[in-house]
Parts: structure tokens; sequence; C-alpha cells
């Protein structure tokens, strides 16, 4: 049984990895730098606005700070899609697109009461755009296109320990990888077409250290040896053990930090451009444009290329399995990234995020009363400066968390508005609706039984 679980995990986990991070719809910004970035948050903190940096969960993982995971109590599977319709508008046009991915396939393991490892793989960056338009230079007019697919994969490896349940370390290291390809057309009707195409493979390492502190405010109540409903022993895969009084109105409080740096570990690009003239196909008894020369414009590693470091901070406001709050802000180093800018340069990427969590009553019989209601906000400001437009983006989440009866599975889902762009200096403004689920399921893998 414990087999066919782990040969489930690594189909997923390989498939994870050869979708390729094509991802959530069109985005004509992904054409700049190395594409769109994941913001790396799983279905509970997705639900939050993307909160989470000072927080952790027994039975749910925190994939914004790898201290946290050290609090998880089983082995945990997690397993996310999600699916995106996005409307792209500018000043005269508009068009829609919709498509799913994999967000995430994650497996993590106690290993010891108070050290958890954990293996995850997740798209990294996404490649995926297609813009036309034309152009008149003089008295001739192009068809001009721009389209582009790929993107960055990663696959991480995090271990974490906690020290008395209120002090918890981790470090995750991520192996990033992938290939996107540009393709640009220019097509001069009865006349030369030009045919550029730009492809670059890349492999990094990444290093984040993370810092997770989490403490009592005010002590109202001493632990109480009880026996856990029948209801809540099914749902968490408990037993009769040392349990705090979940209703109680004990507040704590949640600090984290991390800090994530980048090795470029190998960054190849290739690009050359294809002319051809409008003629008659010789063998074919039909006009078409027939290629004539080809000339290779670079070929070979790119000097220079580093992904910037960055910095996140997380605070944290509860009642264990009641309420909580939280707020993550995080700053990136992108102003000095140059590499593939596109009539485009980068800045700082800052972003802010606040997120709640309500359930009515944990220790309920009915089903209903522990839902985990979530919402949450964020503005992200991305690192592009297009066309002198600051390029952001802005969300809005609600989610709802479901242990499902009798399994000890959870069901997370969550429900995103989002805007991204502006539609000044004929830039593109984009609108999208995005659902997303999580699929989390926790056993006791590793744990030795005990016998009376």
């Amino acid at each position: 049984m414990r087999l066919a679980k782990f040969l489930s995990f690594f189909l997923c986990y390989f498939f994870a990895f050869h979708s390729h991070s094509q991802n959530l719809g069109p985005s004509s910004y992904s054409r700049i730098g190395i594409g769109d970035l994941n913001d790396g948050s799983f279905s509970r903190n997705q639900g939050m606005g993307g909160t989470g940096t000072g927080l952790y969960h027994a039975y749910q993982l925190n994939s914004l700070n790898p201290a946290a995971i050290s609090m998880l109590k089983y082995t945990n599977f997690e397993f996310g899609i999600a699916g995106k319709r996005t409307s792209q508008n500018t000043q005269t046009e508009s068009q829609n697109g919709a498509s799913g991915n994999i967000q995430h396939v994650s497996l993590a393991l106690p290993l010891h009461k108070r050290w958890v490892t954990q293996f995850a793989a997740k798209p990294f960056s996404t490649v995926n755009y297609q813009d036309n338009f034309s152009s008149t230079i003089g008295e001739k007019t192009y068809q001009i296109s721009y389209s582009g697919s790929g993107g960055l994969s990663e696959f991480l490896i995090a271990n974490a320990y906690n020290y008395k349940d209120w002090l918890m370390i981790g470090l995750s290291t991520g192996f990033v990888m992938g290939q996107s390809t540009y393709d640009q057309t220019q097509l001069e009707a009865g006349g030369a077409k030009f045919y550029t195409l730009k492809q670059r493979d890349e492999k990094h390492i990444r290093f984040t250290p993370g810092l997770l502190i989490s403490r009592e405010i005010k002590k109202k109540y001493q632990p109480t040896d009880e026996l856990i409903k029948d209801t809540i022993i099914k749902d968490s895969l408990g037993r009769r053990r040392i349990v705090t009084n979940l209703s109680s109105k004990n507040w704590f409080y949640g600090i984290g930090l991390t800090g994530t740096v980048y090795s470029t570990l190998s960054a190849n690009e290739d690009q050359f451009v294809q002319e051809s003239r409008y003629g008659l196909m010789s063998n074919a008894g039909y006009y078409d444009y027939i290629p004539f020369k080809i000339d290779t414009i670079r070929t070979g590693s790119v000097t220079g290329y580093t992904l910037p470091s960055s910095v996140r901070v997380g605070l944290s406001l509860y009642k264990p399995n009641k309420i909580t709050l939280a707020m993550d802000y995080s700053y990136a180093n992108w102003a000095g990234f140059a590499q593939n800018a596109l009539n485009s340069t980068f800045r700082n990427q800052q972003f802010f995020a606040l997120g709640a969590e309500f359930i009515p009553d944990f220790n309920s019989i009915k089903f209903y009363k522990r839902i985990a209601y979530r919402a949450g906000l964020n503005m992200n400001m991305l690192p592009y400066v297009v066309a002198s437009q600051n390029i952001s983006q802005m969300q809005a989440n609600i989610g709802l968390g479901v242990v499902m009866p009798k399994t000890g599975v959870t069901l997370n889902a969550t429900l995103t508005y989002g805007e991204r762009g502006t539609t000044a200096s004929n830039l593109v403004k984009e609108n999208y609706w995005m659902f997303s689920i999580g699929v989390i399921a926790n056993t006791r893998w590793f744990l030795r039984p005990k016998h009376d």
C-alpha cells in the first residue's frame, strides 16, 4: 500500500515537471525577463491572499517559509491544480483565453518529532504569449507577430527543525531549470519575410533559509488529557494524547523571515534569423515564401546572468483552529537584471498581502461548522517598466478549506480575481478569474506505533 502511494507521488512529480510550466493562460508581459513569475504559494496560502511567512499548520503545508513545515505531525501529500480565464484589453482591441495546469506536487515526511523533510515540484515561471500588430514604414506595411512558450520548473528539497514548538528553522534548496522559446515574424505582403527564433536553456540553484517564531500572548488554560471526538479522530488521524482546548481564548503571534539567493549553473542562448522571399514554388506550382538565407546572431553561454535575491517577512495573530490574521511583505532586487528586456527596463519588485481565516467551531460534529473560511488581498509591484509605465498586479481571494469526514483528506478551494497592467501607452491590461483546488492527505508513514 505504501509502495503504491510512493509510486503515485512520483508519477505526479514526473508529470508536474514535464508539464513544463504551461500555465494559466497567455500574458503579453510573460515575454519580459524569464516570464510570468509563480508566486509559490500552496492552497491554504492562496485562499489567504498569498500570506503565510509567519504561519504554520500541523496538517497543511506552508510553502512560503521552509521553517513552517517542521510542525507537521504526519506524512503530508498535497496536489494542486488551477484553471484561469484571462481577458486582455488594449485601447482598441480585446481577446480572451483560458487554460489550466498543475500548480504543485509535494510530499513532506516527519523523520523525527521535530524534524521534517519535504520534496516538491512546481512551476517557477511561464512564457506564454501571442501578439500581432501591423506597422507602416514609408510606403510599406508590415505584419509583425511575437509569440513565446516554455518557462522554468522547480524541484525543491526542504528540511526544517522545531525547537520546543516555538522556534522553527528551515532550509529549502531548489533546482530551477527549463527552456524558453521566443519567436518574431516580420512579413511584408508580396515582399520579404524575416523570422527570428531565440531559445534559452538555463539551470539555477536556489537557497532559501527560513526562521519562524510563534509564541503565546497570554496563557489561559492547562493542557488536559482528553479523547478527541470520533469525528475529529477520523478527520485528523488523532489518538488519545495531550491536547489543548481548541475553543480556548488563547491568542498567539507569529513572526517569520526568509531570504533567497540564486546561483546560475548554466545559461545558454541560441538565436538566428531566417529571410524568405515571396515567389513561385517551382515544384508545387503556387506562390509562397521561399527561405534563402539564414544568419546566426548568437550561440553559446550568457554571461552575467543571475536571478535576483529577495527577502520576505510575515506577521500573524491567531487563535488555534479558530481565527487567523496574517500580513506578508517581500522585496526582490530586479533592478539590475537586463536579460530579454524587449523595450522595457526592470525595477525592484515589492509585494504586499493581507489574509484571514475563520473556523466557526473546529470541535463541532456538524460538518459545516468545521469549514475554514478564508479571504485575502495582495498588491504586487511587478519588476517590469514598459514604455515608461510601471506594471503592477492586484488580486482579491476568497477560499474554503473542508476536512472530508472519515478520510483525513482536506480540500482547499480558492477563487481569485486579478488585474494586471494598463492600457496607457498602447499597452495591455489583463483581467482574470482563477479557480484553484488543493487536495491534502495525511497519513502515518514512518511513525512507530505504540502499544499499551
